[in-house]
């Protein structure tokens, strides 16, 4: 289990341009920077050992609450506890894992069979727990 600092950021959707009489797909790479704080604190916490077989991966997303959340007292007693709007589960779980793929922690990002993403506010550090298990 690993702590990566920093806003999560959802991966982008591939966008298609044209150049000259050429089509082509590009990545945007507004996730780039974000993904590079994963694979760092990912390599931190790793032991050397590629992952080979079937995994089960969880992610926690904090963050920040926006100022409406808060009075004059601190904390709002109906703001909310879970982050419902943008971005997607779907979409941070895959920046999250092409970032474990490209460290090396696992060979494909096929290999996660089960996986469980939540998004939360905090008051506190910003980022993402991350945990990956070995299945049997």
């Amino acid at each position: 289990m690993f702590f990566a600092d920093g806003e999560p950021v959802a991966q982008p959707r591939a966008r298609a341009c044209i150049r000259g009489r050429h089509a082509g797909v590009y990545d945007p790479g507004t996730a780039d920077a974000w993904k590079r704080t994963v694979a760092i604190r990912a390599k931190e916490a790793w032991d050397g050992v590629q992952f080979t077989g079937p995994l089960k991966l969880t992610i926690n997303a904090y963050f920040p609450r926006p100022k409406s959340h808060f009075g004059k007292r601190g904390l709002k007693d109906g703001a909310p506890r879970f982050h419902t709007i943008r971005p997607d589960v779907d979409n941070l779980a895959k920046a999250i894992m092409d970032a474990l793929t490209k460290a090396g922690i696992w060979s494909d990002d096929c290999q996660v069979v089960e996986g469980k993403t939540s998004k939360w506010y905090t008051a506190l550090q910003v980022g993402a727990q991350i945990e990956i298990e070995e299945l049997k």
